[in-house]
């Protein structure tokens, strides 16, 4: 038996955990607009709904269009093209990256993006921790008119083809220390389990197709292009609800599910 100063000690332990977790479906269409240069985005996830350890941005932009070039003091970046084709500029340098690749940009390294190829391309970016600066317009190298303070180190951006790759794409490998992604491709019906730690958070944002997210008592229903976002100690199964469900996970910090 427990002594009841213990007992209640665990009570409260276990009320606080709870109080921690948090469970919401995003939907694209409660998005929040924001302009960097040429570029229209969305923002998914961000401080606004109590983000702290990532975002979730989507962009879609048009040939030759620029997200203007800028710098993160305290955030990694990782930029995701989900459709067409850009080139990551980096001062007066272009590296081309195209539909299935992704770029990660550490802490401190100048970049931005310009829209290569005939069509649209369609983006999606997670920062790790938030940038808060971003969003409000002071990091936009185009309208302040003053270059971005920061690095160019060559080798310092790392590109993978997450397309071809199933789970893990961002790691510790490539010196994403504060976060990982993971891409996943679901057939009807199939599952994976994750958890989440008390202070963790993570995201699955639905590029194609839909989820369902199971925390064992409730379930979370996502439709495409909407996220479903967790803070807080959580095991969930996730599980494709149709055929050709595709998903983007992001979990910071980095948790080996289980």
């Amino acid at each position: 038996m427990f002594s009841q100063p213990l007992l209640i000690t665990l009570i409260l332990a276990s009320a606080a955990t709870l109080e921690a977790q948090s469970i919401r479906v995003v939907r694209f269409s409660e998005s929040d607009p924001f302009r960097m240069g040429e570029v229209t985005s969305r923002r998914i996830i961000h401080p606004g709904l109590g983000a702290k350890k990532t975002t979730l941005n989507l962009s879609v932009s048009q040939p030759g269009a620029e997200f203007a070039q800028h710098v993160h003091d305290y955030s990694d970046d990782t930029i995701l093209v989900l459709e067409g084709e850009v080139n990551l500029r980096q001062g007066d340098s272009l590296r081309l990256f195209k539909a299935g690749e992704c770029a990660f940009v550490p802490t401190g390294q100048i970049h931005g993006t310009v829209t290569a190829g005939k069509g649209d391309a369609v983006m999606i970016s997670f920062q790790n921790p938030p940038d808060l600066i971003l969003y409000a317009g002071a990091r936009d190298s185009k309208k302040t008119g003053i270059a971005p303070k920061g690095d160019i180190t060559p080798g310092a951006v790392k590109y993978v083809d997450f397309g071809h790759t199933e789970g893990l794409f961002t790691s510790p490998k490539i010196g994403s220390q504060r976060a990982a992604g993971a891409h996943r491709k679901l057939k009807p019906g199939e599952s994976f389990r994750t958890r989440v730690e008390n202070e963790g958070e993570q995201l699955l944002f639905v590029w194609k197709g839909a989820l369902k997210v199971s925390d064992g008592k409730t379930t979370y229903m996502a439709g495409e292009r909407d996220t479903v976002f967790i803070q807080g100690a959580a095991r969930l199964t996730v599980t494709a609800d149709g055929p050709g469900t595709e998903i983007i996970q992001v979990q910071a910090p980095l948790v080996e599910n289980k």
